[in-house]
């Protein structure tokens, strides 16, 4: 009988593949293919190599599990040589132990070929350590979901103290972050949310454990995806973000009802002669997350919304007591300012280069990464 891999394909990105990973799919005569690989890996396959799509996505149509092996073995009794390729890593929630088993009581040699997984590739993207000195002493790698709906300990996870990692949770966001503020872990424990993580339309939201399904929600995030429960969470506030070679950062504020084209047209303004292309990240004041118009400008330009409360704006305002404030939004908002600081707090270390310039109801600030030295000098000369 012919010998078959169990392969990691990694967490999306193409170039997170291992060597051997794509030396050895390189050599196999049949692929059997979940929904969660990237397909520009395929192409590193034989170019008569037969592909077989058998879905395993969360949320979505799948083939049974016992079909799987069942058509695995089939090609290998026929004398062809069969890649399962699997995204991440096979042994992480991948049920690669199962068809690891499988093959072997039917006599079929498999090696298994590790692919780096989500859990470890997600956070990293955000600078985002899962373990950390002082603040982390180890990870726990959890689904959102269990076999037959048994649900994951999570007071028993809360109390550890240790970073969480959830796979397929983001369907189930407000029942975890629920079951873990009823087991005592605080509201404010740094999350994040990353879809599609190392993907060219990685998205994420970076939040707290108690405005975390708001957040998502708001955000439009979905499968796949993965959260970060824990105070290394924290730590993606100190690099750029989101989108690797962009730096600027923008602060909005707006009247309720304005359209996506009034936002796009205020922004477009106020960055010249950058660019939209130039945004790493988009900020608001929390209460106006939800409006439809950011929402949509946002999925337009795959562009991650970061929100803050009150008490975040306020004491940027401290921090930098030169920032303009505006009686009329102390009014409505109950804050001295909107554009402004969230543009400085979405910015690591960062400093305005476009001050408040207001359009057609929406006020736009410009911040860029990397410059608070500059900024602490310029406010204090």
């Amino acid at each position: 009988m012919s010998r078959a891999w169990l392969i990691g394909a990694g967490p999306g990105d193409a170039e997170l593949m291992t060597v051997k990973a794509m030396r050895t799919l390189a050599s196999a005569d049949v692929v059997l293919v979940d929904d969660l690989v990237n397909p520009e890996i395929l192409e590193l396959a034989r170019a008569d190599a037969h592909i077989v799509h058998v879905g395993k996505r969360g949320g979505s149509p799948s083939t049974p599990q016992h079909e799987i092996i069942a058509t695995m073995l089939a090609h290998l009794r026929a004398g062809r040589s069969v890649a399962r390729l699997k995204g991440g890593d096979p042994f992480v929630f991948g049920r690669g132990g199962e068809e690891l088993e499988a093959l072997r009581a039917a006599g079929v040699k498999v090696e298994v070929i590790s692919g780096v997984t989500a859990g470890i590739a997600a956070p990293a993207t955000l600078g985002i350590p899962i373990t950390h000195r002082g603040m982390a002493q180890g990870a726990i790698f959890v689904t959102g979901h269990g076999a037959d709906d048994k649900e994951p300990d999570w007071r028993a996870l809360a109390a550890t103290g240790l970073t969480l990692v959830v796979y397929m949770g983001i369907r189930r966001v407000d029942d975890i972050a629920d079951a873990l503020l009823q087991a005592g872990l605080p509201g404010d424990t740094p999350c994040v949310a990353i879809e599609s993580a190392t993907l060219p339309k990685q998205r994420e939201v970076l939040t707290t454990l108690d405005r975390l399904p708001a957040g998502v929600s708001q955000a439009g995030l979905g499968s796949p995806a993965i959260l970060v429960i824990g105070s290394v969470a924290a730590l993606a506030r100190k690099d750029a973000a989101a989108l690797p070679g962009r730096t600027l950062t923008v602060g909005l504020g707006f009247r309720r009802g304005v359209t996506v084209d009034q936002i796009e047209a205020a922004i477009g303004t106020c960055l010249a002669p950058n660019t939209i292309a130039d945004v790493a990240t988009v900020a608001t004041l929390e209460t106006k997350a939800g409006e439809p118009a950011l929402t949509a400008f946002c999925e337009r330009y795959r562009l991650p919304l970061v929100t803050f409360s009150a008490q975040d704006i306020q004491a940027c305002f401290s921090r930098y007591p030169a920032l303009r404030t505006s009686p009329h939004v102390q009014t409505h908002l109950g804050v001295d300012g909107v554009c402004e600081p969230c543009a400085l707090l979405a910015a690591a270390d960062g400093m305005l280069i476009r001050e408040k310039q207001a359009l057609d109801g929406v006020t736009v600030a410009v911040a860029v990464s990397g410059q608070s030295d500059k900024q602490d000098r310029s406010r204090t000369s």
